[in-house]
């Protein structure tokens, strides 16, 4: 899993970024604002600084998670039914394939580790399925998550006497790192259709 302190630098940076007025073309892309955009990354920053509560002898809680799921709620909420609907898809598509391939492949998978796939499954399927970088990042979140519970679920099903934490530490910067893997392939995959598009087009004129 990825440091907490990786993906808190990677926060801060995001944040300056916004600041300097950088990135606009990619938060016009999820239709954001600086401001909404600010406070998404600035409510997963103050994450890293919340405790984990033991809700029972079986489960914990690790409330900085609650930030990502709050930024995922967010999303959803403000905006339309059929984006709704599609990003819920993608993330379900999401799971089914990092579920998969964390069964599948070998125990160090490279770039498939469910760290990373999360986020490049997200990136594919919501930019091939609408182009919207808004599901991208969304699936990045909740995909992993799904994973996750998942697979709680089924080591409590075979008996294994594990606390169940949720959003543990791990998990916390995976979901933190992956939304963003999603949204930069999203948008790689976006530019470089367009300067396809601009190419061949100039060439058909010619």
């Amino acid at each position: 899993m990825i440091p907490l302190t990786f993906s808190a630098t990677l926060l801060v940076i995001l944040t300056v970024l916004i600041f300097l007025g950088l990135g606009q073309k990619i938060i016009k892309g999820m239709r954001l604002t600086n401001n909404s955009a600010l406070i998404i990354i600035l409510t997963m920053i103050l994450g890293h600084f919340l405790p984990t509560i033991n809700l029972n002898t079986h489960f914990a809680l690790n409330l900085g998670a609650l930030g990502p799921i709050f930024v995922v709620v967010y999303l959803l909420t403000t905006t339309s039914k059929f984006e709704r609907i599609r990003a819920l898809l993608v993330s379900v598509l999401v799971f089914l394939l990092v579920f998969l391939t964390d069964k599948i492949l070998p125990l160090d998978p490279g770039l498939l580790d469910p760290v990373f796939s999360a986020g490049i499954f997200s990136g594919f399927l919501a930019y091939f399925w609408g182009r919207s970088r808004r599901s991208a990042f969304i699936a990045g979140i909740l995909g992993i998550l799904i994973t996750d519970l998942v697979n709680q679920l089924e080591l409590w099903l075979i008996g294994i006497p594990q606390q169940t934490i949720i959003g543990s530490g791990g998990l916390f910067s995976s979901m933190i790192i992956s939304p963003f893997i999603a949204v930069l392939i999203a948008e790689i995959m976006g530019e470089t259709r367009e300067r396809l598009h601009s190419v061949l087009g100039g060439e058909n004129h010619e």
